[in-house]
């Protein structure tokens, strides 16, 4: 993973987290942490070791990932703004991923699609596994009559990353409805669209759990290898939460599964 420009400037925890939750590829400092649990750090998507990270802050009450700046330099900066303290002084973040989805917001409301899309867009490059950008695209390339693009917007909300943010049910609603273009007919998620669920907690059985294992293995075979590890992880976050009975009967064990998953991402993990 590729450090940052002045990560000197930050004190970094010992240990990259394995995941589920924190989630693999985050990395603490100490810097405006609580003391509670919560602390900000870096943040390195699936595939993307080789750029610069983002910096999210862990909300441990709330089991979320919160994205809070597009780079360690405009942490530094809001930073000594609030006297080296954690404050609510901000700065402007142009990068910000939040920030470019609202910029979109504000072009739709103002009948300028293109434009929309266009910041939507550049959300998701800075950061891919955020499940809202990618639904707001879908909806937009939808409007325009962009097959396609919406179908593969629609994977990428659902293939984000639930640590970050888990996908709405309007998102959900959508992949049922689709109707598969050609390119897209034999796309795992696409073939299971009518039995995939985000539904989790609360049952005896639950078959999603299978489901799930379907599509990673078939994410595997055609060399998706980070959606497979982030439906893996997603897979991990759900069924930990799951009741230790639960967890016995689909034989998920938390320990076992990080200590394979950090094999499977050792090579990521490196700095």
């Amino acid at each position: 993973m590729k450090l940052p420009k002045n990560i000197d400037k930050v004190t970094l925890i010992e240990d990259s987290e394995t995941g589920p939750f924190p989630p693999n590829g985050f990395k603490k400092f100490e810097e405006a942490s609580f003391g509670n649990g919560d602390y900000f750090g870096l943040y390195w998507e699936f595939g993307k070791e080789h750029q610069e990270p983002i910096i999210c802050e862990i909300l441990h009450d709330e089991g979320i990932l919160m994205p809070r700046f597009s780079c360690l330099n405009k942490f530094l900066e809001w930073y000594q703004l609030n006297d080296y303290d954690w404050g609510e002084e901000e700065i402007n973040d142009d990068a910000f991923v939040l920030n470019l989805i609202k910029k979109g917001d504000n072009q739709l409301k103002q009948g300028h699609t293109e434009q929309a899309i266009a910041f939507y867009k550049q959300s998701t490059d800075v950061l891919g596994e955020y499940s809202e950008n990618w639904y707001k695209l879908a909806l937009l390339y939808k409007k325009i009559g962009n097959q396609l693009e919406f179908q593969k917007s629609i994977i990428n909300a659902i293939f984000s990353n639930w640590t970050l943010q888990h996908p709405s049910e309007k998102t959900l609603y959508m992949l049922k409805n689709i109707h598969p273009v050609n390119a897209l007919k034999h796309h795992p998620l696409i073939k299971n669209r009518t039995t995939f669920d985000l539904h989790f907690g609360g049952m005896k059985e639950n078959k999603i759990y299978s489901i799930i294992s379907e599509i990673i293995t078939e994410l595997n075979a055609i060399g998706d290898t980070n959606k497979a590890l982030i439906m893996e992880q997603n897979y991990a976050l759900m069924m930990h939460r799951e009741t230790a009975s639960f967890q016995e009967r689909n034989q998920f064990n938390l320990n076992h599964w990080q200590s394979n998953f950090k094999q499977k991402t050792r090579e990521r993990l490196k700095i």
